[in-house]
């Protein structure tokens, strides 16, 4: 096994990506009213691994890193998407909390309870942000001027 078995086998894989990398650009009107409580949140930046769904709760993807970007007004999300949802101004919703996730047998057995712990799909009443879709990187700039010669 050399170098083109590697190569084939990253190829095979790339054929197989099923998410894409996207920037999400929150709805302004939500960051005010779920992060900061009716006024504007100040200063948020949280690697939380959000929920990402489209319009019917379907999951959709998964956010990586949230921060304020103050010309915006608003906050953007690095996430990856399924790429049926990666198209720039597909409308989807982050939903703005940390699930507790599935247990596994021993820290379910520790915790008294025998269940399999949350499921994934489980909705528990964390409120939504609505996101617009963009291409990431979001700057144009960023996206096509740093990596030209790559």
């Amino acid at each position: 096994m050399g170098p083109a078995y590697a190569t084939r086998s990253f190829q095979l894989l790339k054929e197989e990506v099923t998410r894409t990398r996207v920037t999400l650009v929150c709805d302004a009107e939500d960051v005010r009213s779920v992060i900061g409580g009716g006024e504007d949140p100040g200063y948020v930046h949280r690697y939380a691994r959000n929920r990402v769904e489209t319009a019917s709760g379907e999951l959709a993807g998964v956010t990586f890193q949230t921060d304020p970007v103050d010309h915006l007004g608003t906050l953007l999300s690095l996430a990856l998407v399924d790429s049926e949802w990666a198209a720039p101004g597909t409308e989807v919703s982050v939903v703005w909390g940390r699930h507790p996730g599935p247990s596994t047998p021993g820290r379910a057995l520790r915790a008294g309870h025998s269940g399999p712990g949350t499921p994934a799909d489980a909705d528990l009443g964390f409120p939504r942000v609505r996101a617009t879709v963009q291409p990431a990187p979001y700057d144009d700039h960023a996206r096509r001027r740093y990596r030209r010669n790559a």
